[in-house]
């Protein structure tokens, strides 16, 4: 996986805050960084350092032994050269929080902002490597022991209340989305089964056999229920058995109706011979004698 800086316009975000984030997934993985279970370290960005006004980017306290329990790091983030610049034209922004931090380090996105021979004695010089999350290591620091009074204690304690509850946000908003985004799984899927008008008028025509026959159609036979291809035996037979009957019934009418026309065509043609013939009417023949 290739870790980048992008533009701001390519990502919605700034080039610093891309890289703040890329340096979050190197101290904590983000499946750690909402966990239940805790991450084992605490991460705060834009802590003030005690009895001070200036702020370090990044502050990352490590509580597990896994996690470097009791290391404090401190990092500057530079994403341009001049502001690199700038910040080695203030080096009490340094020093302020050099004593509180096990080691102090500079985070660059690529070392054309600034490279081992532009590093203050004793920082460090971090950038992404471009595989994974962890960060390529290429100026190790110095380092101490930090010191660790009250002043520092309330500051860290007041940052890692509003991580918490920055993280308490974070994950509502994860889950409101993924509502969001089920919800629309649903509808597209309700949608792509959606019973269209003629499948509607079927089933109204299947309701209506089904109360004809008295029965139910179904899959399976049981009890009152008729099995479909046995239905549709049934309705096969019974409709070539009515196609045969109304065949016959019209062939029948057929031939009553040539019957008609023979009986009259003959009816006339006998007519016609007894005009041809001269012969009298049956009701003009002489009486016979009794």
């Amino acid at each position: 996986m290739t870790t980048t800086v992008t533009e701001p316009e390519a990502s919605g975000k700034g080039p610093t805050k891309q890289l703040e984030e890329l340096l979050h997934a190197h101290f904590i993985k983000p499946d750690d960084q909402t966990s239940v279970a805790g991450a084992g370290a605490i991460y705060l960005t834009e802590v003030t350092a005690p009895g001070s006004n200036r702020r370090a980017d990044v502050v990352h306290i490590g509580l597990w032994q896994s996690r470097g329990a009791g290391r404090i790091d401190v990092c500057e983030l530079k994403t341009s050269r001049s502001d690199f610049l700038r910040e080695l034209n203030d080096p009490a922004k340094a020093e302020a929080w050099w004593p509180y931090s096990t080691a102090f380090w500079l985070v660059v996105p690529h070392l054309s902002i600034a490279g081992p021979d532009d590093l203050p004695a004793g920082w460090g010089l971090m950038v992404p490597s471009g595989r994974g999350r962890r960060f390529k290591t290429v100026v190790k620091p110095a380092e101490r022991e930090p010191r660790i009074d009250i002043p520092l204690l309330v500051t860290l304690l007041k940052n890692t209340e509003t991580v918490r509850t920055n993280s308490l946000g974070k994950v509502r908003t994860d889950l409101v989305n993924q509502a969001y985004r089920r919800e629309q799984e649903l509808r597209r899927e309700l949608n792509a089964h959606a019973v269209n008008p003629r499948t509607v008028k079927r089933l109204e025509l299947l309701d209506l056999l089904e109360e004809a026959l008295g029965e139910r159609l179904d899959t399976e036979t049981w009890h009152d229920r008729l099995s479909a291809p046995d239905a549709a035996s049934a309705l096969r037979a019974f409709v070539l058995g009515q196609k045969a009957l109304t065949e016959s019934r019209k062939e029948m009418e057929r031939r009553a109706r040539e019957f008609d026309r023979i009986r009259e065509s003959a009816t006339r043609a006998a007519a016609d011979l007894r005009a041809a013939l001269a012969l009298p009417a049956a009701d003009q023949l002489p009486a016979k004698e009794a």
